[in-house]
Parts: C-alpha cells; sequence; structure tokens
C-alpha cells in the first residue's frame, strides 16, 4: 500500500508541476501610450534696414551700435555735418515661434559681407561690412527667449549693428549689400 501512496503522490505532484508549467508558458501583454508634441516653427522676419547715414569720403571705420542705433566714426574726417548726416540706425528683425522657447542668432562672419556702388569693378567701389554684433529690445543682449508660455505664440525684436569699413579714395556714391542672420532653436 505503502508503494500505491507513493506512486498516486508522485503523479499528483508530477499534474501539480506540469499545471505550474502551464500556467508559466501562458504569454501577457501590457499596453504603452506614445506622445509627441508639434511646436510652432522658428522664423525670422527683417524690419529696418541697417543704415551708416552719410560718409565723407576717407579711409576709416564707421560703427552702429546694435544697442542704441547710435554712429560712432573712428576719425572726424569721416563725419559730414549735423545736418548732413542722413538716416542712422541699426537693423531690426523679429523672431517668432514657440513661446518661452530659448534661441539662437547666428551673424554673418567677417570679411563675408561687401557694399558695393556702381559696377563695384575696383576696390574703392566696395566698402567691407563686419565686427557685427546683435542686442534684444531695451538693449540688452542676456538669454534669448521668445515671450509668451509654452504651447502659445512667442516673438521677440532684436537689432543688429556693424562696422563698415571705408578706404582712401572710396568712390562717392550709395553703396548697398545683403546679409544673412539666421535663428535657431537651442
Amino acid at each position: 500500500m505503502n508503494t500505491k501512496l507513493t506512486k498516486l503522490a508522485l503523479a499528483m505532484g508530477a499534474m501539480v508541476l506540469a499545471g505550474s508549467a502551464m500556467a508559466q508558458s501562458s504569454a501577457t501583454e501590457a499596453t504603452a501610450t506614445a506622445n509627441a508634441t508639434v511646436i510652432r516653427p522658428i522664423a525670422v522676419a527683417k524690419g529696418l534696414s541697417m543704415e551708416f547715414g552719410n560718409i565723407v569720403a576717407g579711409a576709416g571705420t564707421v560703427v552702429i551700435a546694435a544697442a542704441t542705433g547710435a554712429r560712432t566714426d573712428s576719425t572726424p574726417a569721416l563725419t559730414p555735418p549735423a545736418s548732413q548726416m542722413g538716416l542712422i540706425r541699426a537693423a531690426t528683425f523679429t523672431v517668432s515661434g514657440e513661446g518661452a522657447a530659448v534661441y539662437s542668432i547666428t551673424l554673418p562672419a567677417d570679411n563675408t559681407v561687401r557694399l558695393r556702388t556702381n559696377d563695384g569693378i575696383g576696390d574703392v567701389e566696395f566698402m567691407r561690412l563686419d565686427s557685427f554684433t546683435v542686442a534684444k529690445n531695451g538693449g540688452t543682449t542676456d538669454l534669448l527667449t521668445l515671450n509668451g508660455a509654452a504651447g502659445t505664440s512667442g516673438s521677440q525684436s532684436f537689432f543688429v549693428g556693424g562696422t563698415l569699413t571705408a578706404i582712401a579714395g572710396q568712390v562717392a556714391g550709395v553703396y548697398s549689400g545683403t546679409y544673412s542672420v539666421t535663428v535657431a532653436y537651442n
């Protein structure tokens, strides 16, 4: 009888183990959620052009300060009479995008922007524009952050100044040139 009980106990144990093994091999699953938020693209728009005003022919530099729009000449010989200064101001730009977003501004590298007059032949018909500077509205240059809360539209204005270099024998005329300002989210 003892052997029958032992066999019965072994058979019952095998069934319990087989049931456990069967329960362990059944598949389970869980679900997860995937999320994405699309934010507004960043954009920049030009407002007013940078204006150096009138310059008396001669060698030197004329600087327009981004923060104030003020003009500084390296030599008084470049400065015309006050009544003939012409229009002087820093360039203005407005950046727009996602509210509260931090962004950066990339200005042109030195020796890449030239203003020209007439047909632009010869060094005396070009002036170099470089040493670009930037200041946000109010004259500060601290962190550049779009106004508004995250999830809303934001914007901010900023100013760009630079240094114009004239050479001896500069040809009289209206000089003009273009440059690019790039903004990107940080």
